[in-house]
């Protein structure tokens, strides 16, 4: 049986090779160019960006201030000096939902799967757009079938895909962040942990058991006062997702030291901090298990397009 992880692994090694990629979020463009042989970090760049020139969202516009993003774009793009037209799009973690489902059954027809699969996400999302593309992997065991669909909107990702045409690049790959940090991590197979991504606005929690993915979670920052936009009122926020996402899980509520692979897009030494102050979990930091020639804080902050394309 496959879990997760080997058909991840499996999805990228299966893609045409591409030696760039760009992460997109709301308050920075990043951007990675690999050499073509050896597959080796050449060169990056990160510009930021003013608040308002990307609203990550599943319904909204995204690119608000085109203008500006050419701009900031522009930047990266002669940092890097890319070769190939080819590249990669990590999209905010906003502009798409990740939902687990468990099935006794599924049928063989790939429509009637994804019809139930559609019918399914339709509980959850009454009001599913009509646009709305699902992509979803299933791995069975004796008793489940365990679906990870994710749902995006052709109006959204076309927003993204016209912008790079501008500069002529051909966009090949459309995932979340998580998707590329699942890449990048060292785990045992029969281990228990959670996959976190901080950013500046919004946060993702996956929790893994045994490979699969059991629980996905994302939630924008809603921190009032004088404790917003601070590191510690954001790692406050999430910690108390984690204990509730194990609360919810009664059969994780007896595990002790769980593992947390954490990510934070900025000022990660100062959350990482205010993390290892929970003793329950053992911390590891996305990033440190990456030989590409970075210092940890830049290998981190670009391991979701790393996680894509080495």
């Amino acid at each position: 049986m496959k879990g997760l992880w080997e058909n991840v692994i499996e999805f990228f090694s299966s893609q045409p090779p591409l030696y760039s990629g760009f992460y997109l979020s709301s308050h920075a463009i990043q951007g990675v160019h690999c050499s073509a042989k050896q597959k080796k970090v050449i060169s990056t760049d990160t510009q930021p960006l003013s608040k308002g020139i990307i609203h990550p969202s599943l319904n909204e516009k995204n690119i608000l201030k085109a203008d500006a993003l050419k701009e900031k774009f522009g930047k990266v793009l002669e940092k890097l000096n890319l070769t190939k037209k080819n590249t990669a799009l990590i999209i905010p973690e906003l502009t798409q939902k990740t939902f687990t489902f468990s099935f006794d059954s599924l049928p063989s027809s790939s429509k009637e799967r994804e019809q139930i699969i559609r019918f399914r996400i339709k509980k959850k999302m009454p009001f599913l757009p009509d646009d709305a593309r699902i992509s979803y992997d299933s791995i069975s065991n004796k008793e489940k079938i365990r679906v990870v669909a994710i749902l995006t909107r052709t109006y959204i990702i076309r927003q993204y895909e016209e912008f790079f045409h501008q500069f002529g690049l051909n966009v090949r790959i459309v995932v979340p962040p998580s998707v590329g940090l699942m890449n990048v991590l060292s785990f045992e197979s029969d281990e228990k942990f959670f996959l976190i991504n901080i950013e500046k606005d919004s946060f993702s929690l996956n929790l893994f058991k045994n490979t699969e993915l059991t629980v996905y979670r994302q939630k924008r920052f809603d921190i009032q006062g004088e404790r917003s936009g601070l590191e510690q009122g954001k790692t406050e926020v999430v910690f108390q997702e984690v204990n509730n996402t194990l609360n919810y899980m009664d059969e994780m509520k007896s595990d002790k030291r769980i593992k947390i692979w954490l990510r934070s897009s900025e000022n990660s030494d100062k959350i990482f901090e205010y993390a290892s102050q929970k003793q329950d979990f053992l911390l590891q930091r996305i990033g440190s298990f990456l030989d590409v020639g970075l210092d940890l804080p830049e290998a981190e902050q670009l391991s979701p397009i790393l996680g894509v394309l080495l």
